[in-house]
């Protein structure tokens, strides 16, 4: 057992028939890591009856706190709503669908001990549809490969934090599903533990497709925001060099067939060049003004303190050199 004060963050919408059996799972887990713990959990507007279930059990256990949101706000919101008001030094995040089981919570805080500052599970026998399954192993493919972290199951909801990470992470639209990619940014020590997964006997997904085209352009933001946050000009100047370079290559073809005696006028190559060359200089301006947007609106740091040393007080009011003390003749 450890001295760590721990919160748990269950994310809620519409999930009345498993509240009552996370909580006791819950509430017998926990006990064994430490004694001093809470669990927090976020109505995302749920319609179902899940708040006055969850007022039930707060009448009964003073462990238990409620944040109800005025309407579905979605599961980044409710997150963020519950790292602004956790109290523990580790902080789990945990899916009220009962999915992810609360006795791997062991195998997170664990990890944790070994130095992680976040350990997200691996849901590497997962019980849902092949569909799913299939487009999580791209999707999982595509973000590792293309923002460098090596974890196989970013989007797992079930993690386990230390407090100054969810102190420097924001999380809006649908970037939870991006949180270890953001603190790995940060650089913050990022790992994984594989975890049993359930199938789901309660209510239904909340993912559809729309969830994955917004997951698809939250996955462009964050390459920008990992990569080019303090430099847009470098990947709009890229963008605007490439299609300059095109076109001006596509033109001089064309400028060579004409002095040959080739017509140029009504060729779509020719409009097609010209259109690239334009566009070009314009991503290069937008860039330009990025640029600037991003120098006069800065307001958090790039950087990520880890700790800070200082020198013990000295008895000595002046320093002393470095080869030993000065005499001094009278």
């Amino acid at each position: 057992m450890t001295a760590w004060k721990i919160s748990v963050i269950i994310p809620l919408f519409n999930e009345k028939p498993s509240l009552l059996e996370l909580y006791r799972e819950l509430v017998q887990e926990l006990p064994h890591h430490s004694q001093d713990f809470e669990l927090l959990f976020v109505d995302d507007g749920s319609r179902d009856g899940s708040f006055e279930v969850l007022k039930e059990l707060q009448k009964s256990d003073a462990r238990v706190r409620i944040i109800r949101l005025r309407r579905n706000f979605g599961k980044a919101a409710a997150l963020s709503a519950g790292f602004r008001r956790v109290r523990g030094d580790v902080v789990i995040t945990i899916d009220a669908d009962l999915q992810d089981r609360p006795h791997e919570i062991r195998k997170l805080l664990s990890k944790l001990k070994e130095g992680f500052d976040l350990v997200s599970g691996w849901r590497y026998r997962r019980k849902d549809k092949w569909s799913k399954r299939l487009a999580s192993k791209i999707y999982n493919l595509v973000t590792s490969r293309m923002t460098g972290l090596n974890i196989h199951d970013i989007n797992c909801g079930f993690k386990a934090y230390r407090r100054r990470v969810i102190e420097e992470i924001r999380v809006y639209g649908e970037m939870h599903r991006y949180i270890p990619v953001l603190a790995s940014y940060r650089g913050f020590a990022v790992g994984e533990v594989e975890v049993e997964h359930s199938k789901r006997r309660y209510g239904r997904s909340k993912y559809g497709i729309s969830r994955m085209l917004s997951g698809f352009f939250d996955f462009l933001t964050v390459l920008i925001l990992t990569r080019y946050s303090s430099k847009p000009l470098h990947i709009f100047g890229i963008l605007g060099g490439v299609l300059s370079f095109l076109g001006t290559v596509i033109l001089a073809y064309l400028a060579v067939g004409w002095l040959l005696g080739d017509y140029i006028e009504g060729r779509p190559l020719f409009f097609i060049a010209i259109l690239m060359s334009i566009i070009g200089v314009q991503f290069f301006f937008f860039g330009l003004l990025a640029e600037m947007i991003a120098y006069s609106s800065r307001r958090e740091d790039d950087y990520s303190i880890d700790e800070i040393l200082e020198p013990e007080a000295s008895s000595e009011s002046q320093p002393r050199a470095l080869g030993g003390p000065i005499s001094r003749k009278s």
